[in-house]
């Protein structure tokens, strides 16, 4: 059994000026900083063994922040990077045809099943733990579908994590 808790960076420049921030590393606004220090709030009475996050700098900012003053075995990997945008990554929104994606955007099917790949890591080398993955709106989505059992075709039904949002799961 693992317990997991699973959280989302906090607000980035990014967010705010509607880019598609994709693999781009990411920039915490002050919002983004006080939600992490909230986040750390909240994880104080959590006995945590480890972190897990993915390696872009928003994440890893929130990471630092919410555990100042914890030292934990912290793993940082790609599996919990937010969807690869291609060729839209950096461009605004607004600015493209949500009808239309690139060849080169991460498919929704990519994702879950990358997500799966990273619940399965989960399992395999955290075993009786209680961890803190901390990852990104699309893939921690992907995340919870895969350990709820939600199925691909229904992945959008999973609701969306808001910045420094925390979410308690149980792996068995």
């Amino acid at each position: 059994m693992i317990t997991l808790y699973l959280a989302r960076h906090g607000q980035t420049e990014e967010n705010l000026a509607r880019i598609f921030q994709g693999h781009l590393p990411g920039k915490l606004t002050a919002e983004g900083k006080a939600q992490a220090e909230a986040l750390h709030a909240k994880l104080l009475d959590v006995e945590l063994d480890a972190v897990v996050s993915s390696d872009l700098l928003r994440c890893t900012d929130t990471v630092r922040i919410a555990l100042a003053d914890r030292e934990l075995p912290w793993e940082q990997t790609k599996l919990l990077r937010e969807i690869d945008w291609g060729s839209w990554t950096g461009l605004l929104i607004k600015d493209v045809d949500l009808n239309h994606f690139p060849a080169d955007v991460e498919t929704e099917a990519a994702l879950y099943e990358r997500a799966g790949r990273f619940v399965e890591y989960l399992k395999r080398n955290y075993e009786g733990k209680t961890v803190l993955a901390v990852g990104h709106g699309l893939i921690n989505r992907a995340v919870q579908a895969q350990i709820q059992g939600v199925t691909l075709q229904h992945l959008r039904s999973v609701p969306k994590m808001d910045n420094a949002e925390l979410r308690r799961f149980v792996l068995k």
